[in-house]
C-alpha cells in the first residue's frame, strides 16, 4: 500500500495520485527548472552583449535565438510554479514544454553554427530539462499495484482483513 507522507490520513493513494510527483521530487524539479532558467538567461544576456559590442564572433541571429529561448523559458517557470502550488495538470504542461525545449536545444546545438559556449549552454539546459522530465514522469502501474488496488477497500484496509474481522 502506497501512502502519501504529506497527507494526515492513512488512506491509500489511487494509481493517478501515485503517478504524480511527490513533494520532494517536485521541489527538486523546481530547482532544476530554476537552474535551466538561469542558464538560459545568462546565455541570452551574454549573447546580446557580445553581439551588440562586436567583441565576439557571435552573429545577430544567434543572439535573437538566445533571447527567444530565454523568453520561452519563462513558460517553464510559470508551469513549475503551478506545479509547486498543486494546480491540476501542471505536471503534464511542464512535461510537454520540457520535452519540446529539450529537443529544440539539442537540435539547435547540433545544427546551428553557434559558438562553443552557447552549445555548452544548450547542452546543459537540455540536461537540466531531461533531469526534470525524469523526475516528473509518472511511474508505471505494475501488476502489484493493480493487485493492491483490487484488495484494498475504500477505508484503506485490505479486503481479506475486513473479512477476517467479521468472523
Amino acid at each position: 500500500m502506497t501512502t502519501n507522507p504529506n497527507l494526515t490520513t492513512d488512506l491509500p493513494l489511487t494509481r493517478t495520485q501515485a503517478a504524480t510527483p511527490v513533494a520532494g521530487r517536485t521541489v527538486l524539479v523546481g530547482w532544476l527548472v530554476g537552474l535551466y532558467l538561469v542558464v538560459t538567461w545568462l546565455t541570452a544576456v551574454a549573447a546580446v552583449a557580445l553581439a551588440s559590442t562586436g567583441l565576439g564572433t557571435i552573429g545577430q541571429e544567434a543572439s535573437v535565438h538566445a533571447v527567444i529561448l530565454a523568453l520561452v523559458s519563462i513558460l517553464t517557470l510559470v508551469f513549475t510554479v503551478n506545479l509547486l502550488r498543486g494546480k491540476p495538470r501542471a505536471d503534464l504542461r511542464l512535461r510537454i514544454i520540457a520535452i519540446i525545449l529539450a529537443i529544440a536545444l539539442i537540435v539547435t546545438a547540433m545544427v546551428l553554427p553557434l559558438p562553443i559556449w552557447m552549445i555548452i549552454g544548450h547542452v546543459v539546459g537540455a540536461g537540466l530539462l531531461i533531469g526534470a522530465l525524469i523526475l516528473l514522469w509518472p511511474r508505471p502501474t505494475t501488476r502489484v499495484d493493480l493487485e493492491i488496488d483490487a484488495h484494498v477497500g475504500t477505508n484503506g484496509v485490505l479486503a481479506h482483513e475486513t473479512a477476517a474481522s467479521l468472523h
